[in-house]
C-alpha cells in the first residue's frame, strides 16, 4: 500500500496519468528520447501494465494494483524477499 500511496499523489484511491506526473520520469525512457513515445504515451503503457486485463482504461485502483503485485509474489519464494524489493523499486 505504500506504493500506492506514493502514486496516488491526489489520494482518490486511483492512480491516473496526472498522478504519475512527478513521480515517475519518461525523460531516460528511450522511446520518449527518440520521439517515438510521448509521455502520455509512456505513463499510459505504465498504467496498462497494472490495469485489469478486460478493463484497460487508463486507470489503476488500488485492487488492481494489489492483484497485480499478488501475482508478482506469488512468483518470490520468501516475504523478507519481496518487501525487499517493493521498498528499492519504489524508493519507499
Amino acid at each position: 500500500m505504500e506504493a500506492f500511496r506514493k502514486l496516488d499523489k491526489t489520494g482518490d484511491g486511483i492512480i491516473t496519468i496526472e498522478d504519475l506526473k512527478g513521480v515517475y520520469n519518461v525523460k531516460h525512457h528511450p522511446k520518449f528520447q527518440n520521439g517515438e513515445l510521448t509521455e502520455d504515451q509512456i505513463f499510459r503503457i505504465f498504467l496498462d501494465s497494472f490495469d485489469s486485463p478486460n478493463d484497460k482504461d487508463g486507470k489503476v485502483t488500488k485492487e488492481e494494483f494489489l492483484n497485480y503485485y499478488c501475482g508478482v509474489s506469488a512468483s518470490i519464494d520468501s516475504d523478507v524477499y519481496f518487501i525487499l524489493m517493493m521498498k528499492s523499486a519504489w524508493k519507499l
